[in-house]
């Protein structure tokens, strides 16, 4: 399946912040992700000491958001929305530059968020997702990494085709994933 991997150019970046237990799991949706996006960097441990390490250093907090899975479903809510550290939400998004995913189990995830503060002081990706998730999840509403990164592209502007892509590869990763 990886030799036949084409990646996608996308006008966002994204970083993916794993815990050291997800890397070697047979169904790394995370590891997916980052062979198909392009712009895509994976760091793999518990904490990094500031925004700038996982990012870049001509990076700027302000300029990117952090995926952030909203308790419950609500229909009335967008299915994803930017929120600004006054917890206000943004319409005008043109300044995102980046995305972050953390990837984990939810005690991983939560552990992560934890160990690094800083994420804390970035924007919110808020994501109200309208369909489940290809494989069970313990919450109801809770996305593999991959299919939180492909909700979140497509809802920011990105091509259809590069969510499409995600999904088709990912699904034929949990079918096969030998």
């Amino acid at each position: 399946m990886c030799a036949g991997i084409t990646a996608f150019d996308t006008s966002l970046k994204v970083t993916i912040l794993q815990h050291p237990q997800e890397r070697f799991k047979v169904l790394n949706s995370a590891r997916l992700a980052h062979m198909i996006l392009a712009k895509s960097r994976i760091f793999v441990g518990l904490s990094w000491s500031n925004f700038k390490k996982v990012a870049g250093p001509g990076e700027m907090p302000s300029q990117w958001g952090v995926l952030y899975l909203k308790a419950g479903t609500d229909r009335d809510a967008a299915p994803v929305a930017v929120v600004n550290r006054k917890k206000e939400t943004v319409a005008d998004i043109s300044f995102l530059r980046g995305i972050i995913a953390i990837d984990g189990t939810w005690k991983q995830a939560k552990a992560l968020w934890w160990r690094n503060p800083w994420l804390a002081r970035i924007n919110r990706i808020r994501l109200n997702p309208d369909r489940a998730s290809l494989r069970p999840q313990v919450k109801g509403e809770g996305l593999s990494t991959i299919e939180a990164l492909a909700f979140a592209l497509e809802h920011l502007g990105e091509k259809r085709e590069i969510t499409e892509t995600m999904i088709r590869l990912y699904r034929e990763l949990i079918l096969d994933p030998v």
